[in-house]
């Protein structure tokens, strides 16, 4: 059985609310809605590549993945209100949180003794 920790289990949550943004954004042509499914594609496809990396079986990952799900979460929120004029600062906040996870996760400078 694979092993769950915190930091996977927030990565999953988080890419979850991301598929239902995007599920839900997918019959949707406002100007905001339009430019959000391409980001929101770009971060479910970071998070995915994130999900399989050592990093996240550490204590490490915790804070970053948290960060990706309340992020997500808030993304989805919005869809599902349709609070188009909300969504860009979401998306940005979400991209912010998806790099940050990204940059941490490739653990450059880190040695494991």
């Amino acid at each position: 059985m694979a092993e769950f920790t915190k930091g996977i289990e927030n990565l999953q949550e988080a890419m979850d609310a991301c598929k239902k943004a995007q599920a839900a954004l997918a019959d949707v042509s406002a100007e905001e809605a339009v430019a959000a499914k391409a980001a929101i594609e770009a971060s479910l496809t970071s998070m995915d590549e994130s999900s399989g990396k050592f990093f996240m079986k550490t204590m490490m990952s915790v804070p970053p993945t948290k960060a990706c799900k309340t992020e997500a979460t808030a993304v989805a929120t919005l869809v599902e209100k349709e609070n188009w004029p909300g969504l860009p600062a979401a998306i940005a906040k979400l991209e912010k949180a998806t790099k940050t996870l990204e940059t941490k996760a490739k653990m450059d400078g880190t040695t494991i003794t």
